[in-house]
């Protein structure tokens, strides 16, 4: 009895041996080649998706419900929701409807979301083709797993063939961020299934799916452990004509191009020129009517002199009225209210020969400061661009307000200064005495509103239709094929910026004073011996010199008196300016140009900046098909 006792363990011990080592051979051939087919999915470790399943219902309008079940874990971390990104745009490359880039899509409605233990909140946006689906609280976070059904239509999924209607739709999409334990899905038809496959893995790959069948119109697929970045994607198959011709035709939407968007047909060519002419000739017609200076109507003499009615009328378009020559300033105008009403802009050039002005008027005098090194060379313009000025008396009632001012901003600081201690500070005054003259220009009548003012009007209603203009062409360029037709827009907004200095307009009493003064300029303009006859009167070329300079003939009308052999008492110098140069008529005639340009460079400079910044078919794969997509947590 003993013996068959110890026989019996012995038989127990070997066959406990056997038992042992058989389960570390299984152990073995499992890790080595993996679990076999229709096995448990292994389980991910971290978040992952544990189970996904995709079911969808195609309809013989070529759209399709999908109904989208998600088992998300998100392991310990802590997350709001899900992310669920769906393409809903792809390249096209076959036939079109006219020439043109176009992508074939498939429009997404009737999203909704529910969800177990979590928030279903949803939020959608569309960009770049990608349809995204986010779901979550932003308020609220969230661990472990969590399932999450999503519902949505798609339309033109189908693709027609002469011997069968195919659907081929990614199921889970290949760009998950996270792994997959579990993957199924389901394809029903509107009609028997004659064929059917099924593809796995990376994008591109055509493994097939460990499960696959169908049955009537129904397919089933399965797949387990995907890693990131891999899907699987169904392609079914019934016989053609189940679907309608409008399903089995791809809805294409055409993609911006310049061709697309300056479009040229009878429509686009008539409406774009029918807008530039309206466009154009408005802003013609608006010019006529508001910028053209006014005239009292009547005769020549009426025209410059006034008529006993007042009555006025537009001035011609083509005004080619003679002028008489006058030989004194008409009206006693000052030379910068002559230059202000001449090019309705008063400018720095005005206000330097209001400065002569004031001097040859007795109140400053300007000495030219003598060049380091010069030896007193007669020449003018050799001083290095350098004056004094020197204040002689107090302004009175005599002077207009922008003379006044003029002459309180020279010397605020003083009864003396050079004018290069004006340099880049006097800019704000010069601009109060710009100002001065746009307002003594409206006081004594000669324009209804100031000149600057209406440019600014005009400059800002411009730059408002152009901005409107090109934002409204900016639209149709890349929105609609009406890029023609808009681009008239903001072009006439550019062009009624640039001619918004032509709308000042004078009156009537300041035309009639503007063609006296074309008189008084011709006097400047006719032969020296005419001139010279006239300049006799000797005082004449400092009194008038202030008015050449805004004709800009200051060195013409110096001419003048080189042959009369003047001094320079005769010539009204000795007063109002000095120069260790001498004062040869020629030579004086240069430094008045030259004055004139170096004065007003000075005073209308501004201050420099301080700011310091530097200048320096086997056409089947995974991945493939419509659908697809993928997403994540956030």
């Amino acid at each position: 009895m003993e013996g068959a006792a110890a026989g019996r363990h012995l038989d127990w011990v070997v066959m406990k041996q056997r038992v042992q080592v058989s389960v570390v051979v299984a152990c073995v051939l499992w890790c080595c080649l993996g679990a076999p087919t229709g096995a448990s999915p292994r389980q991910s470790v971290g978040e992952h998706i544990a189970t996904f399943d995709s079911a969808v219902t195609a309809r013989t309008d070529g759209s399709a419900d999908v109904v989208e079940t998600i088992a998300y874990d998100f392991g310990d971390t802590a997350h709001h929701g899900i992310d669920r990104l769906i393409p809903v745009s792809f390249p096209w490359t076959g036939a079109t409807p006219h020439k043109g880039s176009f992508r074939r899509v498939t429009p997404i409605s009737g999203v909704s979301v529910t969800a177990t233990g979590a928030s279903a909140q949803t939020e959608t946006s569309e960009s770049n083709g990608v349809y995204k689906i986010r779901v979550g609280d932003p308020n609220v976070t969230i661990t472990g797993q969590h399932t999450y059904v999503i519902r949505y239509h798609l339309a033109g999924l189908i693709n027609g063939f002469s011997d069968h209607d195919e659907l081929n739709f990614n199921l889970t999409g290949n760009e998950w961020t996270v792994p997959i334990d579990s993957a199924t899905g389901s394809v029903t038809m509107p009609a028997a299934i004659t064929q059917f496959a099924c593809f796995q893995g990376y994008r591109e790959s055509q493994l097939p799916c460990a499960t696959a069948n169908a049955d009537g119109a129904t397919a089933r697929f399965a797949q387990t452990s995907l890693s990131t970045g891999e899907g699987i994607t169904a392609v079914v198959a019934i016989p053609s004509g189940t679907i309608t011709k409008a399903g089995r035709t791809p809805i294409l939407e055409e993609t911006w191009s310049l061709r697309r968007a300056f479009t040229v047909n009878p429509a686009t060519v008539g409406g774009g020129g029918v807008l530039l002419l309206a466009g154009v000739g408005g802003i013609v017609l608006l010019l006529s009517r508001v910028g053209r200076d006014r005239r009292y109507a009547g005769s020549a003499v009426d025209a410059a002199f006034g008529n006993a009615t007042g009555d006025e009328a537009p001035v011609p378009l083509r005004d080619r009225e003679q002028h008489p020559v006058e030989f004194v300033p008409p009206d006693g105008i000052r030379p910068g209210h002559m230059g202000t009403l001449w090019d309705e802009v008063a400018n720095p050039l005005d206000v330097s020969a209001m400065i002569i002005d004031l001097a040859v008027r007795g109140y400053m005098r300007i000495e030219e400061v003598e060049a380091p090194g010069s030896g007193g060379v007669m020449g003018f313009g050799r001083s290095e661009g350098n004056y004094n000025f020197v204040r002689l008396r107090e302004a009175d009632d005599t002077l207009l307000s922008a003379e006044s001012l003029l002459l309180q901003s020279i010397f605020r600081d003083g009864g003396q200064v050079q004018l290069s201690e004006m340099k880049q500070h006097f800019a704000s005054r010069l601009a109060l005495v710009e100002s001065a003259l746009y307002d003594d220009s409206v006081q004594l009548g000669w324009f209804p509103t100031r000149p600057d003012r209406v440019r600014s009007h005009w400059h800002a209603i411009g730059l408002a239709a152009f901005l409107l203009g090109s934002g409204i062409a900016y639209l149709a360029i890349r929105y609609t094929t009406f890029g023609l037709v808009a681009l008239p827009l903001p072009f006439a907004g550019l062009l009624l910026l640039a001619l918004s200095g032509r709308f000042p307009h004078r009156t009537a009493k300041g035309s009639a004073l503007l063609g006296r003064v074309k008189g008084f300029k011709e006097l400047f303009d006719a032969g020296e011996g005419e001139r010279q006859r006239f300049a006799e009167s000797k005082q004449l070329f400092s009194q008038y010199l202030p008015y050449a300079i805004v004709f800009g003939m200051a060195e013409k009308w110096a001419a003048t008196f080189q042959a009369l052999g003047l001094t320079p008492q005769e010539m009204g110098l000795g007063t109002w300016y000095f120069s260790p140069y001498g004062y040869n008529p020629i030579t004086f005639g240069y430094a008045m140009s030259s004055f004139s340009t170096v004065t007003t460079g000075s005073i209308a400079a501004a201050a420099p900046s301080s700011s310091g910044a530097s200048g320096f078919s086997g056409g089947g794969f995974s991945g493939g098909g419509f659908g697809g997509g993928g997403g994540g947590s956030w």
